[in-house]
């Protein structure tokens, strides 16, 4: 699932995009208070990228050093690159997957959009907490960080797209699959905060911002600032589709 926020529009948007495998052992909510004692939130959407994982070590120390598989998705033909060693690696074309450490935060690239041959876009992506797959299987149950069309016309235009994925609580969960389908999409009303929404209604595992930021320079200590100091993140191979098994076999 996931909460997209436009700042300059305040629109807040749910999105769904959970595989049911998952929904009978990942509703569980942490015992953490949610506010300080002066009411204020904990934890809020206008916090610096980075701070919310760093809060989750603090209250999940089992979360660290688990790297967390994540799969983005986009538009036709639309192409990713991650940060390696502080360079961006060549573009892919989407479904792009790799596993992401929890708690830093990861800068990475769009390119080749359909609807705007040649602009690039640089979001970010910080993962706060992890599923809980079947052992051994970690790989087959990614979040799913789904771009669309509103989330690049918004950014392109000089908005900052904010999206929380979270996972449905099952308990709450409408009895629906959406596997294989578009992501749901709510608007919620102006004002509220993203996190906390997408907190009341499962648990928050990533934050997706996207900007129109782009780097100033591609060497250096300002490089290294914008790309958060290129954490580490581990590969993962694309699952392969119906059609590439049934040739496969095909070709015994």
């Amino acid at each position: 699932m996931t909460i997209r926020t436009s700042f300059l529009t305040r629109l807040l948007i749910f999105v769904i995009a959970l595989s049911t495998a998952e929904t009978n052992v990942l509703h569980a909510q942490g015992t953490a208070p949610a506010s300080l004692p002066s009411g204020i939130p904990l934890l809020n959407d206008n916090m610096p990228p980075g701070m919310i994982g760093a809060i989750q070590l603090q209250r999940q120390p089992n979360l660290r050093g688990f790297f967390q598989a994540v799969e983005f998705r986009g538009l036709p033909d639309m192409q990713f690159a991650l940060v390696s060693d502080g360079l961006f690696t060549e573009n892919t074309t989407g479904p792009a997957r790799a596993a992401f450490l929890v708690g830093p935060v990861y800068r990475f690239r769009i390119a080749n959009i359909p609807s705007e041959p040649g602009a690039e876009l640089f979001p970010t992506l910080e993962v706060i907490d992890r599923t809980y797959p079947p052992s051994e299987r970690e790989h087959r149950f990614p979040i799913i960080v789904d771009i669309d069309q509103a989330d690049i016309d918004a950014a392109l235009r000089g908005d900052l797209v904010t999206r929380v994925i979270y996972l449905e609580d099952s308990t709450n969960a409408e009895p629906v699959s959406y596997a294989g389908g578009p992501q749901r999409v709510f608007d919620i009303n102006i004002g509220e905060d993203s996190l906390r929404t997408a907190d009341y209604y499962g648990r928050p595992l990533a934050i997706l911002r996207i900007g129109s930021r782009v780097p100033d320079v591609t060497e250096g200590p300002e490089a290294e600032h914008f790309v958060f100091g290129s954490p580490p993140w581990l590969p993962i191979k694309n699952l392969p589709q119906g059609k590439t098994l049934s040739d496969a076999s095909n070709s015994r």
